[in-house]
């Protein structure tokens, strides 16, 4: 579920409290893809949103999510799979992120409070 030697190096590369920063801005932007993928969005759209999160996921230590963003990119087929993909990444993401913020003290600040700066298009 969580790659916790790269959460530690993440850790120990950038100090404790950017990275509790990184990791608020982590949630809040697969929160906003969440809220973008309620709206209709194009096939690209949404390959460009699970290449986002994969990658987003898998250089914070969260590799079960960047796993499934990475099996739904290949087995992508159209529009009418983007809400049942969708839907199992973002349990996966709900389950990590609970086991993850139960082990860590991270994210103290409110997510409403940071600024992604990553847009999705």
């Amino acid at each position: 579920m969580i790659d916790w030697e790269q959460v530690a190096t993440l850790q120990t590369a950038v100090g404790r409290d950017d990275f509790s920063t990184i990791m608020c801005v982590f949630f809040k932007e697969v929160e906003e893809a969440n809220a973008q993928l309620t709206m209709d969005v194009t096939t690209d759209q949404f390959r460009d949103i699970l290449h986002f999160v994969k990658g987003s996921a898998l250089s914070v230590g969260f590799v079960e999510l960047s796993e499934q963003c990475a099996q739904a990119e290949g087995n992508f087929a159209g529009s009418q799979q983007i809400t049942s993909f969708w839907k199992e990444i973002l349990t996966s993401y709900e389950k990590s992120k609970e086991h993850f913020l139960s082990n860590t003290e991270t994210c103290s600040a409110p997510i409403e409070q940071i600024e992604p700066r990553f847009r999705h298009s």
